[in-house]
């Protein structure tokens, strides 16, 4: 819940920020949010269910600007034929740079690099017995591409790949986020 306060502040406060004269045209905020249901089949089968949603706001000139994000994601696996169910709540902030080359008056195609944080709590459900577990923060470089379409002046669409390079484990230690979403510029 803290998370959310502290998105929602941050996302008004910057807002108000951005409709200053001085700085109109150099914030951009992107609202995140995401859900997906995914049924897997290994080690048997369940499904998966996961619900993100954050902030990610750019400051600076198109060709280099600072970008800064912070996302909270919820997670539910469930193993039926186990009676096993894993709940997993997890805060994310990123904090690089970005720059965009426009291709036209219409769409425009951007790379991004920087570092990247996450805590995550743990919850193992289990027969009725419930054990909560907080792993260690842990910080990793990340880097992605994306293109957007200008709609008018103010909204955009965008769709990227970010890949966050975790080191854990050894041998899949890549993380991919595809996304599809929109901003919308004060």
């Amino acid at each position: 819940m803290k998370t959310l306060i502290t998105i929602f502040l941050t996302f008004l406060s910057l807002q108000t920020l951005a409709q200053q004269s001085s700085l109109r045209g150099l914030v951009e905020i992107e609202p995140i949010v995401g859900y997906e249901r995914v049924m897997k089949f290994e080690p048997t089968a369940h499904s998966k269910d996961r619900l993100t949603y954050g902030v990610r706001v750019r400051f600076g000139v198109p060709l280099l600007s600072l970008e800064a994000e912070a996302t909270q994601a919820k997670d539910t696996e469930t193993f039926v034929d186990r009676d096993l169910t894993i709940k997993e709540t997890s805060n994310t902030g990123m904090l690089g740079i970005r720059s965009s080359f426009r291709l036209g008056k219409i769409v425009s195609f951007y790379l991004r690099a920087g570092g990247h944080a996450r805590q995550s709590e743990i919850e193992r459900t289990e027969a009725g017995v419930t054990t909560t577990k907080k792993p260690a923060v842990y910080l990793s470089p990340y880097a992605g591409a994306g293109l957007g379409i200008n709609l008018n002046n103010r909204i955009r669409v965008n769709a990227g790949m970010t890949v966050v390079f975790t080191g854990r484990p050894r041998g899949s230690d890549r993380e991919y986020r595809p996304t599809l979403g929109f901003s919308a510029r004060f």
